[in-house]
């Protein structure tokens, strides 16, 4: 327990941004509602009144008075109807924006906007979202993670902290994350690992994406002091559905490094090729696999190559509340004479989804 409150003390300026956002999330979440008249019919007939929360990975969060928030499996829905704006995406990419009437058609979602009405297959629709003014804190999506692991040989200890926040509009998405992992041993020199990412995604048509981003990175495994890049990306979703997501994209960044055994900083300009993989399931044990890829070849310094890989696998224990274990690894074929090419780690965490 000691070695839990060390690792927190260390890392107390995020722990104080992860509680101010539990708080503010808790509390606009009980804040900030639409009026309960939404509508969900069930192929067996059964109706239920409420508000819609959102539709994503085949699952419909829905709150009521009577249940709370509760989350509804999409493929057993006839249908549904809402005076809201929603925001409605299918799996080929296309999006609309309007009010969603009683459709003719059972699982159908039928659209109703001011350019016209449009009725779509339920099983083609992947993301339902309420967007409208006034209304920022329904698209602000935060998830909290903690990790700690302890090993009594070794003295070892793990700590792992990290806040994800996106903010999603009509066609863009807008996000923050910050994550740190330290390892502490009796017989080796305290390593931090840590990561700092302000994020833009614009949706464009066929679901093409273009994206920028503003990154700190620290990792005292790789001799890496500061890293600060400055990139633009463009990708495309090749597979995006109610079980699984694929995407793919490439770029520039431009990279200035401080390392811990050089004096001065180092610039240069880096092509940035990455993939990300996500398999969900909503079934009983709910699982969601996710895994992303990054090989970065630097443009200045021919024959230089860094590459990140992580993938996760978490399960649900109680609503929004989940267990998972990551694996993460960083390379570098030239860091500084006395540093390790590769960093990598296993770590056993816990994620609560606002």
């Amino acid at each position: 327990m000691r070695d839990f409150i060390r690792c927190l003390r260390r890392h107390r300026h995020l722990v104080s941004i992860i509680l101010c956002l539990f708080i503010f999330g808790a509390l606009s979440s009980a804040a900030v509602a639409a009026p309960k008249t939404d509508i969900i019919i069930f192929k067996n007939g059964d109706r239920l009144t409420g508000e819609i929360k959102v539709l994503k990975r085949g699952l419909l969060s829905f709150n009521t008075d009577a249940t709370g928030t509760i989350s509804i499996e999409w493929d057993k829905v006839a249908k549904i109807v809402s005076n809201q704006s929603i925001q409605v995406e299918t799996s080929s990419g296309a999006r609309y924006f309007g009010q969603l009437k009683s459709a003719d058609e059972i699982a159908s979602v039928k659209i109703e906007s001011q350019s016209g009405t449009q009725v779509l297959d339920s099983a083609n629709v992947i993301l339902m979202e309420p967007i409208e003014l006034g209304r920022a804190l329904d698209v602000l999506d935060i998830d909290l993670t903690l990790g700690y692991n302890f090993a009594k040989a070794g003295g070892v200890t793990q700590g792992t902290l990290g806040v994800d926040v996106d903010y999603r509009t009509r066609q863009r998405i807008y996000s923050v994350s910050a994550s740190t992992t330290t390892n502490d041993s009796n017989d080796q020199e305290q390593s931090t690992r840590g990561n700092l990412e302000f994020g833009y995604l614009r949706l464009w048509q066929n679901r093409w994406y273009v994206s920028g981003n503003l990154t700190f990175e620290r990792n005292d495994e790789l001799g890496l002091d500061l890293r600060r890049s400055l990139g633009i990306n463009a990708g495309r979703f090749l597979i995006q559905s109610n079980s699984m997501l694929l995407d793919l994209q490439a770029g520039l960044q431009f990279s200035r490094e401080s390392l811990v055994d050089e004096p001065e900083d180092t610039n240069s300009i880096e092509a940035v090729f990455g993939g990300r993989w996500d398999w969900f399931r909503y079934d009983s044990p709910e699982l969601d696999w996710s895994t992303t890829l990054q090989l970065i070849p630097n443009l200045s310094d021919l024959g230089r190559l860094r590459a990140n890989f992580d993938t996760s696998l978490k399960w649900e224990l109680i609503n929004d509340l989940k267990w998972g274990i990551t694996f993460y690894s960083s390379f570098d074929n030239k860091t500084s004479d006395e540093a390790s090419q590769t960093d990598y780690g296993v770590n056993t965490n816990v994620t609560y989804d606002f």
